[in-house]
């Protein structure tokens, strides 16, 4: 199958063919009642046909009543194998599908978040969720049925032949032409099939936007040009089901003609025999019902064969990124028994985010000693976010090393690096799930005794039990329930509870107000504590209580040192800071 697959130029479909492998039992096994089913439809449907031709006859009043309880049998069977085939069919289908979307989630983990700078949310999601879906037609309905429709066609036409000779040489070439009708128009199918999918996944990452935005769209009075935006999305997509669904009943009415023509070939040439004496004319109805149910198993086939095209598309944006060239590589295992200290060093780290595109950072070398706390300080788009990047490896660096305990990032395994840091960032999300959850996220084994002090240490665990719930108490879509400051101190909760010897701070201060600042930086605090911290804030009263501030314009590091040295400083920090005080 994979062979005729590639002759169709159909590359994507083949590519999924392996995923068949770990459930080649179970498609065997729906092939078989596959197959099973069809045959028994087309002995059930014959052998009525055979009794009623013997009726018609006028003979074999006692054949037929022998025979009436082996059709019941074949009827009652063919009903139970199709519903094995079914289930048997599906239950692999959806197996895999399973497997498809783990693999699927960890294959854009390895690309996050570079790929989803090019990228929208919603297209990624269509193709998680909505191509992976299409993918069922194929497993379910494609991969085995192919084969169930050759050796039923082919047991029936041997049937056919034992009746006479020449009635499967009437039916073959209807039959080549039934296979061949999902061919003549292929390349038009792709386009068809890209185009939808592609639209589709449009107006879904359309909708995702308008729900995640929704606040912002009834605040500005936007509903109307939103609703616009929405409208054309669904225009387009309207349009291309339109010409696809054409091309889907022009097939359609071939396929049907072809079967129709076939039968009454078969007709014409069993009644020509039956007047030669060739043929018994009990078995012209045989040979009708036999021409008729023929085609059923070709049929199922070929109707999966027109929508090759969006199994086509989907098949190859779900490969797109399943086949996402991976931002870092990480090494299979660490060796993290040489570190023993939780100290940074950035040496000589140059990067850019493209080839076309300036140098981000360009020959940037400081430290951070175990335990020690360093802001770094800078204008928007000097550098300060891609160093928290690289610390994270999200991306590698394009010369220099960056080292934890003396061993390069690059020698570590993911689950070693991300073992090491914890991060509180500015814009903090909560998943729709429980408070408890939401804390234990970084350390899921966590008892119930180490949340709660964590919660208290991050000055959380009052307002989370004065919640109805308590604890088990869901924070809702993105925690919209709750104030940023709360959200920040359940953020800090899980940083605590994961207790990760290197601690990140994305501007996890701004824009709050003073009640919740004072109310974080106490915990803040008791997160710092016996940590090596690396902070990244616009405000004074965050950064000014680092034991170091490395100071970042352009990409290059200007000044290092503490908050009571650089201030007195003519240079980029203090004309910084004294911007900070005139405007407020």
């Amino acid at each position: 199958m994979s062979i005729l697959l590639e002759k169709m130029n159909l590359t994507g479909c083949v590519r999924l063919m392996p995923y068949l492998r770990p459930y080649r039992i179970g498609l065997a096994l729906s092939v078989l009642c596959g197959i099973s089913h069809h045959l028994l439809a087309i002995a059930g449907s014959s052998l009525a046909a055979y009794l009623v031709g013997l009726a018609a006859a006028g003979q074999g009043t006692e054949e037929i009543s022998g025979l009436l309880p082996v059709l019941a049998v074949v009827v009652t069977v063919r009903v139970i194998m199709h519903f094995a085939d079914m289930w048997v069919a599906h239950d692999v289908a959806f197996k895999i599908l399973k497997d498809f979307r783990g693999q699927l989630y960890r294959a854009v983990e390895k690309v996050t978040p570079a790929y989803l700078l090019n990228m929208r949310s919603g297209d990624l999601a269509s193709t998680l969720m909505s191509d992976t879906e299409v993918l069922e037609w194929f497993f379910a309905h494609t991969a085995g049925t192919f084969l169930v429709a050759v050796v039923a066609a082919t047991v029936t036409l041997v049937a056919m032949g034992w009746i006479h000779w020449l009635l499967p040489l009437v039916v073959i070439p209807w039959m080549l032409l039934l296979f061949s009708v999902p061919l003549w128009l292929r390349k038009k199918a792709d386009r068809q099939g890209q185009d939808v999918r592609t639209r589709m996944a449009g107006i879904t990452a359309e909708v995702v936007d308008g729900v995640q935005g929704l606040r912002e769209i009834v605040s500005y009075n936007f509903a109307g040009g939103f609703l616009q935006r929405l409208r054309r999305q669904s225009e387009g997509l309207d349009q291309s089901l339109m010409a696809y669904g054409k091309r889907l009943g022009l097939e359609g009415a071939l396929l049907n003609t072809f079967t129709a023509m076939a039968i009454i070939s078969v007709l014409g040439t069993a009644a020509y025999l039956i007047v030669e004496g060739q043929m018994a004319f009990y078995w012209l109805p045989v040979s009708v019902i036999m021409a008729a149910n023929i085609f059923a198993p070709v049929l199922e086939l070929t109707g999966m064969g027109r929508n090759f095209g969006l199994i086509l598309a989907a098949a190859n944006r779900v490969f797109t990124v399943l086949e996402a060239k991976e931002t870092v590589r990480f090494i299979n295992e660490g060796s993290l028994t040489g570190i023993r200290a939780a100290n940074i060093q950035f040496e000589r780290v140059s990067f850019t985010y493209g080839r076309d595109l300036p140098y981000v950072l360009d020959g940037v070398n400081f430290s951070v000693a175990d335990g020690e706390s360093v802001a770094l300080i800078g204008q928007s788009g000097a550098g300060k976010t891609t160093c928290l990047n690289l610390l994270q490896r999200f991306w590698d660096v394009e010369r220099g090393q960056i080292t934890v305990g003396g061993v390069d990032l690059r020698d570590m395994s993911v689950e070693d690096l991300r073992g090491l840091i914890t991060i509180v960032p500015q814009d903090v999300y909560l998943f729709n799930t429980t408070m408890l959850e939401n804390i234990k996220l970084g350390k899921p084994e966590a008892s119930l005794e180490e949340v709660y002090a964590a919660a208290r240490a991050a000055y959380i665990h009052e307002f989370i039990a004065g919640l109805p719930e308590g604890y088990d108490t869901n924070v809702g879509e993105r925690g919209l329930r709750m104030s940023g400051g709360q959200k920040q101190r359940v953020a800090i909760a899980r940083a605590l509870l994961t207790d990760a010897p290197i601690l990140i701070m994305d501007e996890a201060l701004a824009s709050l107000d003073t009640e919740n600042e004072r109310l974080l930086q106490e915990s803040i605090k008791n997160l710092r504590r016996g940590r090596t911290t690396l902070i990244v804030a616009h405000r004074l009263s965050t950064f000014r209580e680092a034991d170091k501030l490395i100071v970042l314009d352009q990409g290059k590091v200007v000044q290092t040192g503490p908050h009571t040295v650089l201030i007195k400083q003519q240079g980029f920090y203090r004309d910084f800071v004294s911007s900070q005080v005139a405007a407020g």
